[in-house]
């Protein structure tokens, strides 16, 4: 089981309850896989470095959780398909060297 960081960047135009569906279904991969969420925060709309399909706001969210890397494959794979989603970033989080 390794440390991940995962930052989801959603439509900024859904509201509060079809993120909450979407951040569920994130989660949900991660517990299936006996993985479990360490953090999750809210960051709001943020105002886009670029316009992504013509967005210049997004909802961002950032989650920090353990679990193997086959969770981690699901997860980039169910978020590539999934419309409401502008960007997604999943990086492992190292170890401190101290």
């Amino acid at each position: 089981m390794r440390n991940y960081e995962i930052m989801l960047v959603f439509d900024a135009s859904l509201e509060e309850d079809a993120i909450g569906k979407e951040l569920k279904k994130v989660t949900s991969i991660v517990e299936k896989g006996k993985g479990t969420i360490t953090d999750s925060q809210k960051w709001g709309v943020r105002k886009l470095a670029y316009p992504i399909k013509h967005q210049e706001n997004g909802y961002y969210h950032l989650i920090n959780f353990t679990s193997s890397e086959t969770v981690v494959n699901e997860i980039d794979r169910v978020n590539k398909i999934n419309d409401k989603l502008l960007r997604h970033l999943i990086v492992k989080e190292e170890k401190d060297s101290k």
